[in-house]
């Protein structure tokens, strides 16, 4: 038995679920599994945990994990080597990716939202926004209402929404499939129905929420998305109380099969946080290089905890 099945073997009483699907990515090989050696060396505290939890998740969505975390890794490889040889990202037109992406259920019911769901543990610069959203966001939240905008698969919603029974949630994606599967999820979890409203909406308009009325925001892995960053931080800014916190992410240089923006550094992300009323209180600059020295990947993932200035 090689150390790491030795290891694997060691987690199997505590993490049935996480260690099944674990040995599945491995047997598909490297490009879909490459990352698990590295989170057993150097977050099997963490990883095993969440590997538990969104295996067991999958399972009883009846999902088809292994398939949806290698098509969804596989679509950011192959996205992510047109940019390394170009420079730009793939889209530019918001219209064309909603009917490709998020109107599409091939791509958002066959893989797009269980994978990146499964993403939170089996990427390690996910894994470790989540751990930054676990650790300095969800203290700083108490009860009331919030939202979060772009919600996709929900688990961000679920974890605000457990930690703290006294919230509830009014939130807005923007895809019909996306609200389908995070309502699942909520439902699969026990949440009660009456916690949350899961609503249309897109963020380049207007949302549906009084002034100054949410006591928390996440609006995460949404900024690259859109073709104008700034105008919805203004709008999530205006929905937020003075002093609510909020949770957000994009990434630099990451090309995919939806993403429009392309920020030039972490300045500019910084800059427009701060133009919408923002203050900073926790910053992460995760670099694929950081983790894979030698990778040609040149992704740079931001994760940031703000609270909205007075």
């Amino acid at each position: 038995m090689s150390d790491q099945e030795a290891v694997i073997a060691a987690a199997e009483a505590d993490y049935p679920h996480g260690v099944a699907l674990a040995r599945e990515l491995l047997a598909v090989g490297p490009l879909v599994s490459g990352s698990i050696p590295w989170l057993l060396r150097e977050r099997s505290e963490a990883f095993w945990p969440m590997a538990e939890r969104l295996a067991d998740l999958s399972r009883r969505l009846e999902g088809s994990p292994v398939e949806a975390l290698a098509e969804y890794t596989v679509m950011y490889l192959k996205e992510q080597m047109a940019f390394e040889k170009t420079g730009v990202y793939s889209n530019t037109d918001f219209d064309t990716v909603f009917k490709a992406v998020y109107d599409n259920p091939e791509v958002m019911r066959r893989f797009y939202l269980e994978g990146l769901m499964l993403t939170h543990a089996f990427w390690p610069i996910h894994l470790d926004i989540h751990l930054l959203f676990e650790e300095r966001f969800l203290p700083l939240l108490s009860a009331g209402e919030g939202l979060e905008v772009g919600f996709g698969h929900g688990l961000y919603l679920l974890d605000v929404l457990q930690r703290h029974p006294g919230t509830r949630t009014r939130s807005f994606d923007i895809s019909e499939h996306a609200r389908e599967f995070a309502g699942r999820v909520l439902s699969l979890e026990g949440v009660a129905p009456e916690r949350y409203d899961l609503e249309p909406a897109d963020v380049r308009e207007p949302l549906p929420v009084e002034a100054a009325s949410q006591q928390w925001a996440v609006f995460a892995e949404v900024l690259e998305h859109i073709p104008d960053p700034q105008s919805a931080l203004h709008e999530l800014a205006r929905c937020l109380a003075p002093g609510a916190p909020l949770f957000t992410t994009t990434v630099l240089n990451s090309n995919a099969i939806d993403h429009l923006y392309q920020f030039a550094d972490a300045a500019e992300v910084r800059g427009m946080l701060a133009e919408a009323g923002f203050e900073v209180l926790h910053e992460k600059v995760l670099a694929v290089k950081d983790y894979v020295p030698n990778s040609n990947d040149r992704t740079v993932d931001l994760a940031y905890v703000c609270r909205r200035v007075a």
